[in-house]
């Protein structure tokens, strides 16, 4: 791990894998859908030992709170507990992630009050921030798990120190995302062990091996992100 990220960590919060396959159906075989939803969760955790940062994973068995905002919201706060200054939070959802990414926020945040990474949806597949700065943020006030999460989460740190990561990524939340996945090369051998579990009709998993990191642009600094 680089000295200059010691005091940073990388929260993974997500379902357990049989309750992201039930919520999201990525295909009709049940066990083909939790096999997937196990893929993604083993990439993330991948990408970030990639990166060389330190995990924490915080799944659903483990979160607490009534609303997503309260367990994400407690789940900082648990991490931050364990004596880290900055955390980087994501999803397992995110495949077109990449350690490149991981360190570009981690980067930002040397510098930055916050950092976000817009997905397409309108939502965020990443959003980091220090333990001062987390209670800036009214976690009740974002409408989470819709479109206006990026906007809503820019206009509550327009005043902060923010930066915006480059790459808009898509999340894979259906079926559809799922296949448009399997056709993307450019995962290297994730998607070729997705769509050889796609194309199978043995009750088995095949395993994969992490795929190359790709570079990426490097973050951008804003002060007050724009809002469109």
């Amino acid at each position: 791990m680089k000295s200059a990220y010691a005091h940073t960590a990388v929260l993974l919060f997500t379902r357990t894998s049989a309750e992201e396959a039930q919520a999201k159906r990525f295909c009709r075989s049940r066990r083909k859908s939790e096999a997937i939803a196990i893929g993604l969760i083993k990439r993330s955790r991948d990408l970030v030992q990639q990166a060389g940062l330190p995990l924490l994973l915080i799944d659903s068995s483990r979160q607490q709170g009534s609303s997503f905002g309260e367990r994400l919201q407690h789940a900082f706060r648990q991490a931050f507990a364990q004596g880290y200054e900055k955390v980087i939070c994501l999803g397992n959802d995110t495949p077109g992630l990449t350690p490149a990414t991981l360190l570009s926020a981690a980067d930002a945040l040397q510098r930055q009050d916050f950092v976000f990474g817009q997905a397409t949806d309108g939502g965020v597949y990443l959003m980091g921030m220090h333990r001062h700065t987390l209670p800036q943020l009214d976690f009740s006030a974002i409408t989470w798990n819709t479109p206006l999460v990026f906007e809503e989460l820019c206009q509550q740190t327009a005043a902060a120190a923010t930066a915006i990561l480059a790459p808009i990524l898509a999340d894979a939340d259906t079926a559809g995302d799922v296949m448009a996945l399997s056709a993307q090369r450019e995962l290297g051998s994730f998607s070729d062990w997705l769509r050889n579990l796609l194309l199978s009709f043995r009750p088995y998993v095949i395993l994969y091996t992490s795929c190359t990191p790709q570079a990426i642009p490097a973050a951008t600094s804003l002060r007050g992100p724009p809002l469109s």
